[in-house]
């Protein structure tokens, strides 16, 4: 049964599938870009609590399976969504002359965030590559007046990949989360009443040069 009548008919069934069983009942099964698949669970996850998200997310990071990666992907950018970002999803696998982002966040005060997401920071990352894919993020007009870069990692430790920004003449153009972190983000937001938190929020993912001082 696809996946968004299923839920339809039955939340509570869906709302016990695990996200590998999510992705069985999606179009055809095979997530991939531009594909039914895709868009299905795309759809679903704009419509489940923040809970489900984290639920999925740790199990993408806890269990070895087929395309858990890329629906990593998926999971962290619907998480920019529900941080007011404009988001635009990235593709799930590189093509030629194509810019490698897996997803690009549009602030409402016009910071662009290049997102990069890691299952973990155990490999170095070639921040160089995620330079050149905001320049040409940029030459191709997709960029607000301001960008940065902001690496999504599964794992709560993310030490060593911040030391290697803090060493790189990248240092003051990337930010780097934990995705636990950037679900309490998400919790405190949806929590809170004040019209100002979305904004406090969104200015820890930047870059201090690229932050409003209001």
């Amino acid at each position: 049964m696809p996946l968004l009548s299923f839920f339809a008919s039955n939340p509570e069934g869906v709302a016990q599938l695990t996200i590998e069983q999510i992705l069985a009942n999606a179009g055809d099964g095979i997530l991939k870009d531009n594909s039914t698949c895709s868009d299905e669970l795309r759809t679903y996850l704009g419509q489940i609590p923040t809970g489900t998200i984290e639920r999925y997310i740790n199990h993408c990071l806890g269990t070895a399976f087929a395309k858990g990666g890329v629906a990593l992907q998926d999971l962290v950018n619907e998480l920019g969504r529900r941080l007011d970002y404009e988001v635009e999803n990235g593709r799930y696998q590189g093509v030629a002359n194509g810019i490698g982002f897996d997803g690009l966040w549009q602030s409402p005060d016009g910071h662009s965030l290049i997102i990069e997401v890691k299952t973990t920071d155990a490999y170095r990352l070639s921040l160089d590559t995620l330079a050149r894919y905001r320049t040409k993020l940029s030459d191709a007009g997709k960029l607000g007046p301001t960008s940065s870069i902001l690496i999504v990692v599964g794992r709560e430790d993310t030490g060593e990949l911040e030391a290697q920004i803090r060493g790189s003449r990248h240092a003051w153009d990337v930010r780097v989360i934990s995705a636990e972190a950037l679900i309490k983000l998400v919790r405190i937001k949806e929590n809170s009443e004040a019209a100002e938190t979305g904004l406090k929020i969104r200015s820890m993912l930047t870059p201090v040069k690229y932050t409003r001082q209001d």
